[in-house]
């Protein structure tokens, strides 16, 4: 009986809205563009954060970290595992089945048939594939032995890499190749789309590059670590164990003193954190925004058909038909109409997800492979929810207050019908409603856009376009001690400078030209309480030249020069910021200062400030929560790390070259004639990361640009939205009260005159709805302030000029859709409007 009325209820409905040509295309326009906006964004969602691992019971897998409890937040920690530590925890724990360690996103460096290439490759242990479910497709797993310092390295290909660089030879499997400059064979090759943890190309296992050292060891290598749970052991029992290991090894070891915790949270956490999933939540947060306007402008639609239907209506109630039947009737039409909606919506972002997830892919800097947006089942269980929402939402409101009607009152009616006080009312309400939430949206689309632009914009205080960058590794292979990079450096150093079309040359460890190091310090003759009053600074190991390179001024004192080594006397040159905070109007020449780590536990010995230089950016261009302001220093490119009495070369293994053509030439044009020097010197040694420093900034801005972008579509078809909503619901009023403007003319009324009264009503309307957005907007930022300060870049989310912006530019678009309608109510001619009912 149900399903005879419902099939009646829809052929009827199909009937109405065929007849309603207009008003059904336009109303499944708009659910269409609100339903694909939650669609898409739903898609991102559940491909980040919600579908998590395709491996074997996901669940099961943790990330394992000892972390420093100072300040800890799941946010915001600094932790660290040695190869040390984890080869201990491996044996003492017994909370998981399997206990593996990675190097995610590492350089490897490749030659095979004499081309050299940097790839990414992940270090890992020989039993890594196994704890996550997975095998090779061809060839073999590591093996024990294979995870051993000394034996000749087995290597897994990825099966993009197979096929681009070896042409999907099945034969490659035994093929010797040449890795980080010793001896290796390739023994199999991973399942196609496999490249985890991130984006690897290949595999090594990890105890062949990074074996166990010493924790007092200064060339001591860092790991992450995965867990899988065994069967009933909970997280918390997990947490509980790890929480003990860690205080066991704060005590027994006084490297560990400062990570005294343990840490087990789901593996997924690795990989997105509360910033990231906080941001793709807001974004699904603006999409509903977006979808709830699409609702309310059908609802207001709907009250509109309402009104004209009500002789209809009350025809059907005076036959027998019962209220609860007229509203499932209504109803039933708004499902087709989100239905039709919904159709066109998945076929908008079916199309919309495709690019999303090209874009993200195909950045400089992508997301991880396994992280891939689909039209899938979630995905269209999210599309029907949000059409049942939709349908309820801008149906049910329309058909209760017009099934209400007195049929009797209604039938004495003439004409078009008119509308109650309390529709009238409603009406107007979520025209208001669509304002506020429009405001809102608009405002977290602007402060998105200003934060982008910023980045963009940053001034570096140097032409980011006039030197060419390069980053290199010496791996161990090859340069096996400090002294042999050493003396590669300085041999690469010399032929470049001896290179014709150069101008200078210089290194720097500064990646990518985007960020370097910071961490605290003490000025001499201060005193320093607990490490929280100790400031920090940015700073940047970098040869002789290197400001000459760039283009900073030297303002007092001298450069580098090759004669400023550690073991004779600790130096550093310090920029404008750090001199005028720590020593104002005072010469900081002669002063001394020394880096402090381990949160207050390794000190650094003295360095001589011998140089004040202008200001070029150290920070890099987003945020970072532990430095607010430029203060930088410099120190010798051969630097050293103290801490125990034993100094050790800092950091040699990796380093940036800079070189700046000479006459002013293309850098980019520079890019073979660096390759060859280089392989002058080592023809087994790759280059990559080849570019200015605006191109290797603008790869790190790549991201956040795709996230700017669709805050602006959120934005933009918000506002379309509603001042398409406000128009239809003025222009309605406007109808409905044509008789009454035809009197008022009549009477004397001229065309001002009414074209006050319709702007007036709009106005008050639009005042309302941007005051109370504002408001709301305003409440939002300071409960949310700090979250939401974490996505914005120099911009506060109080923005004043922001907060304008958006109600100028909110009263222009609303009072323009308010204006049209009102100009044609003043062109109503009395007479006709007065015959007309």
């Amino acid at each position: 009986m149900f399903l005879e009325s419902f099939a009646q209820d829809v052929r009827v409905g199909l009937r109405v809205l065929v007849k309603e040509k207009g008003f059904c295309a336009l109303a499944a326009g708009v659910l269409a563009l609100g339903i694909a906006a939650v669609a898409t964004q739903f898609a991102v969602v559940d491909g980040v954060l919600l579908r998590g691992f395709a491996f074997h019971d996901p669940e099961q897998l943790t990330d394992v970290q000892l972390v420093d409890p100072t300040n800890f937040s799941p946010s915001n920690f600094n932790s660290r595992v040695t190869t040390a530590d984890f080869a201990e925890l491996k044996e003492q724990q017994r909370s998981f089945s399997a206990f593996v360690a990675y190097l995610n996103g590492s350089t490897v460096n490749l030659t095979y048939n004499g081309h050299p290439q940097r790839l990414q490759g992940g270090y890992i242990t020989y039993d890594f594939f196994r704890a996550l479910g997975v095998a090779p497709s061809l060839g073999r797993d590591f093996l024990p032995e294979d995870d051993r310092p000394g034996v000749t390295k087995a290597v897994i290909l990825g099966d993009a890499l197979w096929k681009r660089d070896f042409g999907g030879d099945p034969g490659v499997i035994g093929q010797t190749v040449r890795v980080n400059g010793r001896a290796g064979v390739i023994v199999g090759v991973m399942p196609p789309k496999f490249a985890f943890p991130a984006n690897e190309q290949l595999w090594i296992p990890v105890n062949t590059e990074f074996p166990v050292r010493p924790r007092n060891d200064r060339n001591i290598n860092f790991v992450s670590i995965i867990g899988r749970l065994k069967p009933g052991v909970s997280l918390a029992a997990a947490n509980a164990e790890m929480m003990t290991l860690a205080r066991h090894f704060s005590v027994t070891y006084p490297e560990n003193k400062q990570f005294s915790l343990g840490w087990v949270r789901p593996l997924i956490g690795a990989f997105t954190g509360p910033q990231l999933s906080g941001l793709l939540y807001t974004m699904l947060a603006f999409c509903l925004g977006v979808l709830l306007i699409a609702c309310v402008n059908v609802m207001n639609m709907q009250f509109a058909r309402a009104t004209l239907r009500a002789k209809e209506l009350a025809v059907r109630s005076s036959l027998g038909a019962t209220r609860i039947r007229l509203i499932r009737q209504m109803l039933t039409e708004s499902l087709l109409l989100a239905a039709i909606g919904a159709v066109v919506g998945i076929a908008l972002a079916a199309w919309s997800i495709e690019w999303v997830d090209r874009a993200v892919h195909n950045l400089n800097n992508p997301i991880p492979a396994w992280m891939t947006f689909h039209l899938d089942l979630p995905v269209l269980v999210c599309v029907v929810g949000a059409t049942v929402f939709a349908a309820v939402i801008s149906g049910l409101l329309p058909a209760l207050m017009a099934s209400r009607a007195n049929a009797g009152e209604v039938l004495k009616e003439s004409g078009r019908g008119n509308t109650g006080r309390l529709t009238r009312v409603v009406t107007k309400g979520l025209v208001v409603f669509q304002i506020v939430v429009t405001c809102i949206l608009l405002i977290g689309s602007l402060l998105q856009l200003q934060s982008i632009l910023r980045q963009q914009r940053t001034d570096y205080g140097y032409d980011t376009s006039s030197v060419l960058s390069a980053r290199l590794g010496l791996m161990e292979g090859d340069y096996p001690t400090n002294d042999s990079r050493l003396l590669f450096y300085d041999k690469l150093l010399r032929e470049l400078r001896a290179t014709s079309g150069v101008e200078s040359a210089a290194f720097t460890n500064r990646f990518q030209m985007v960020f370097a190091g910071n961490g605290t310090i003490e000025i001499e003759g201060r005193e320093y309480k607990t490490d929280q009053d100790r400031p920090r600074a940015n700073f940047e190991n970098v040869t002789d030249g290197y400001f000459a390179t760039l283009g900073q001024r030297l303002l007092a004192g001298r450069d580098f020069t090759m004669d400023d080594t550690d073991p004779k006397n600790p130096v550093a040159i310090v920029n404008t910021t750090f001199a005028q905070k720590f020593f104002g109007h005072e010469s900081p020449l002669g002063r001394r200062f020394r880096p402090v780590g381990g949160n207050g536990t390794i000190f650094d010995p003295w360095r001589t400030i011998v140089g004040v230089v202008s200001d070029v950016r150290m920070l890099p261009p987003f945020n970072n929560p532990n430095l607010t302001d430029n203060t930088g220093f410099y120190t010798p490119f051969n630097s050293f790390i103290y801490g125990d009495g034993q100094p050790a070369i800092n950091g040699l293994q990796f380093a940036t070259i800079v070189v700046k053509p000479r006459g002013g030439g293309r850098p980019e044009a520079f890019d073979a004639a660096l390759r060859r020097a280089v392989n002058r010197i080592d023809p087994n040694l790759p280059l990559y990361f080849v570019g200015t420093p605006k191109t290797n900034i603008d790869a790190q801005l790549s991201g956040p640009r795709v996230i700017a972008l669709m805050f602006t579509v959120f934005g933009a078809i918000a506002i379309i939205l509603a001042s398409v909503g406000l128009y239809g619901v003025t222009s309605f009023s406007v109808n409905q009260r044509t008789q009454e403007f035809g009197i008022r003319m009549a009477l004397g009324a001229d065309h001002r005159t009414i074209l006050r009264m319709v702007l007036r009503q709009g106005a008050a309307q639009i005042g309302l709805g941007l005051a109370l957005g504002i408001l709301l907007a305003l409440a939002i930022a300071l409960i949310a302030r700090d979250g939401i300060t974490n996505f914005l870049f120099q911009i506060s989310p109080h923005d004043p000029l922001t907060y304008t912006a958006v109600a100028l530019l909110l009263a222009g678009v609303s009072l323009l859709a308010t204006l049209i309608p009102a100009r044609r109510a003043t062109r109503v001619d009395p007479m006709v409007a007065l015959r007309a009912e």
